[in-house]
């Protein structure tokens, strides 16, 4: 793969399967409301596609649930993991060594994120992530707000970096098609919840891919 050769002025990181391994805590909360709307508990590989879109995204595409209905299951889910799931991460290998490494660049860093802010402000002070992140974007407590949303929420919190110096980073197709929409660059990883190889990843819009996220500095993308 050609080494991307940008300049980057803002990266901006996905949570969910990017920084964070959260799936323990947001497949408890899942299944748990599934039993609570007495609904039948799907194969582990359509509880692991639960992991990283919006919530009500996700029960509203494998249930077809809507309106009150699907406000009821996502409050159902937002109470359980808050009281005891939102805590349940692990930081991937890495972590902590890329970002000490952007942050001594003086590379900008944000965090874009479908968790809810107060959910994603927890989850990064528990695990001292905070101290990298000029700004943190989470959804709304209505989770109305999309990916693309809080990217432009972070594009327009830093007016002086155009948007070709900007790069998401993300585990996901919602996280590529957001990026496309926002009209920066994208960078897949493939050690998440849903991309899985470079094919994957070059469905969407991206300027590379890494299955370790120290790549990106090993592999000269930032």
């Amino acid at each position: 793969m050609e080494m991307n050769k940008k300049k980057y002025r803002l990266v901006i990181f996905d949570v969910d399967g990017t920084l964070l391994d959260t799936s323990e805590g947001l497949i408890n909360s899942t299944i748990y409301t599934i039993k609570q709307l007495g609904y039948q508990i799907p194969p582990q590989k359509v509880l692991n596609a639960f992991v990283g879109p919006r919530i009500q995204d996700s029960f509203q595409e494998v249930y077809g649930l809507n309106g009150k209905e699907l406000e009821y299951a996502t409050s159902i889910f937002r109470k359980h993991y808050k009281e005891g799931n939102v805590l349940l991460a692990k930081p991937y290998n890495g972590v902590y060594k890329v970002l000490e490494y952007i942050h001594k660049k003086e590379i900008h860093l944000a965090v874009a994120t479908n968790k809810r802010q107060d959910f994603v402000d927890e989850l990064m002070e528990k695990y001292k992530l905070n101290q990298y992140f000029k700004l943190i974007c989470g959804t709304d407590m209505m989770g109305n707000l999309k990916k693309v949303d809080l990217i432009n929420q972070c594009i327009s919190s830093f007016a002086d970096i155009f948007t070709e110096q900007i790069v998401m980073i993300g585990d996901s197709s919602y996280d590529a098609v957001a990026a496309q929409e926002a009209g920066i660059n994208f960078i897949g990883v493939t050690y998440g919840f849903d991309f899985r190889t470079e094919d994957d990843v070059n469905k969407w819009s991206n300027v590379g891919y890494v299955d370790d996220i120290r790549k990106l500095i090993g592999g000269g993308f930032i």
